[in-house]
């Protein structure tokens, strides 16, 4: 019997009338979140409860511009699209979709009755990262959901060890940049103090007055530090790891001007 309106409700978390042998999401995890879109309320029937058994959390509308508002407002994790439907086909919702969402944000796996290989290559060209041909083979349809959801999970992970490393990296480049503002001042309060100390030696001499008591002249050849800690910090702007021996003749050096 048609319904007056679409149906949104979760189904699928509690019926399990066949087992859990292909459940894809952990009881300690929320389950997928899944939206069927087909204009046929039989063909959404069949697919809801072929799905149950998966422990998705599914939702069903029946036309194209309730699609988009489900997406926009509730962001399910995967879309099943019907590729022929009334007003806006399967092409249109997905030009929509893809003009907000990545492939990597919302996969949508098509479900079409036309095998012709220039309908699949359009719904592929418009951003669809799957399809299914009707009739549906449901053991497939599960294994392609849970193929697309495991790579959704994939990308995330890398990202987010992406970002963890982009996040080192900066650390350590703004620590070589202090360490080599800290080097620099040392170095020149260290040409400084040589050049008072020259000026006081030419007194010295000039004067014939002894140099005053505990003051040598120095001079440390401060060229090899600076490169030292150049050849570190572009090590880390490359992302590549720091090689010890450069960090072994920083430590020297400054035991040197030490």
């Amino acid at each position: 019997m048609p319904e007056d309106r679409p149906e949104t409700t979760p189904i699928g978390k509690h019926e399990n009338p066949q087992g859990s042998a292909m459940n894809f999401q952990s009881s300690e995890i929320a389950p997928a979140k899944i939206l069927i879109v087909d204009d046929v309320e039989a063909n959404l029937q069949v697919v809801r409860r072929r799905l149950a058994c998966a422990q998705f959390d599914l939702h069903s509308v029946k036309s194209g511009a309730e699609a988009l508002r489900f997406i926009q407002e509730h962001k399910p994790d995967l879309v099943l699209l019907d590729f022929m439907m009334p007003e806006m086909n399967g092409i249109e919702v997905l030009n929509v979709i893809r003009k907000e969402w990545e492939l990597a944000e919302l996969p949508v796996i098509m479900l079409t009755a036309r095998a012709e290989s220039a309908a699949l290559i359009s719904g592929l060209e418009a951003g669809a990262d799957d399809y299914i041909s009707k009739p549906i083979d449901f053991s497939v349809l599960k294994a392609r959901i849970e193929t697309q959801l495991s790579k959704v999970k994939s990308k995330k992970s890398l990202r987010q060890v992406n970002t963890a490393l982009d996040e080192r990296v900066t650390m350590r480049a703004l620590a070589f940049d202090q360490l080599r503002e800290e080097l620099e001042n040392e170095i020149t309060l260290r040409r400084k103090a040589e050049r008072e100390l020259d000026r006081l030696t030419m007194d010295s001499d000039n004067t014939g007055a002894a140099a005053p008591e505990g003051v040598e002249k120095t001079a440390v050849d401060v060229q090899p530090l600076v490169e030292i800690v150049d050849r570190i910090i572009r090590a880390v702007s490359d992302g590549k790891p720091v090689n010890q021996a450069l960090l072994s003749s920083l430590k020297f050096k400054l035991l040197e001007l030490g």
